[in-house]
């Protein structure tokens, strides 16, 4: 791809910037399945820090792979040398109790899980039978992504259709799967970047991998080669 056409796809994404949230209906446009510039969120560094000394904080990174550590640090005024509960909100159960520690003497907190659904998930850190303090704690809501494998196509193809009817050209947006039907939007995750992609093509064909991302997908991500991924499915 030339520079100039790496730069035009890189403003269009950023002007389009937003929030992705399997949760969230699909824009309009999306929902064709046709090929389009869907949102981006631009890299941006690790949390770092506990928050606020004098306030009820939690910090954690706004993504996350299942089954991976996910460190979740925080404050909580008046806990200190307590044991405090790391919870998850499930859907149809309310707060869940995932993970626990004891708060510092400094008032800090650190705590480390290891989510096992995928799709953004609330969490928040209380002490336990304190129903107010539950009420007033902050919550954080993070994306947690599956892990996968994934190479990229384009070179040698471009000019051919694909199986979902597109011309396969290097700023297509989109991604390969075996099984999954022309048009679903898929959430990728690579090294921060999160993009929102359809299903555009049937692929891959290497053993030992999960998705094939186009020359356009794999540019605005920053994937070269191979890699590793997360991924989830959006609702549309």
């Amino acid at each position: 791809m030339s520079r100039s056409s790496r730069d035009r796809l890189s403003l269009a994404a950023a002007l389009c910037a937003g929030l992705i949230c399997c949760a969230v209906a699909a824009p309009a446009s999306a929902r064709t399945g046709g090929a389009t510039i869907p949102s981006q969120i631009p890299e941006s560094a690790a949390p770092t820090g506990y928050g606020q000394p004098d306030k009820r904080s939690i910090v954690v990174a706004p993504t996350a792979l299942v089954g991976k550590r996910l460190i979740v640090r925080g404050t909580l005024p008046g806990a200190a040398r307590r044991r405090v509960y790391l919870q998850r909100l499930d859907p149809e159960r309310g707060w869940r109790n995932v993970a626990r520690t004891r708060v510092r003497s400094t008032r800090r907190l650190l705590v480390r899980w290891r989510p096992q659904r995928s799709g953004p998930t609330s969490l928040r850190v209380v002490i336990r039978r304190r129903a107010a303090a539950a009420a007033k704690a902050p919550v954080a809501t993070v994306n947690v992504y599956r892990p996968a494998r994934a190479t990229f196509f384009g070179p040698g193809l471009f000019g051919r259709q694909t199986f979902c009817g597109q011309s396969l050209t290097p700023e297509l947006l989109g991604v390969a799967h075996r099984r999954l039907p022309c048009g679903t939007l898929v959430a990728i995750l690579h090294e921060r970047r999160e993009i929102v992609v359809p299903v555009v093509d049937r692929g891959p064909f290497h053993a030992g991998y999960d998705w094939d991302l186009t020359q356009g997908t794999a540019d605005l991500l920053d994937f070269e080669g191979t890699g590793d991924i997360g991924y989830v499915r959006v609702a549309q």
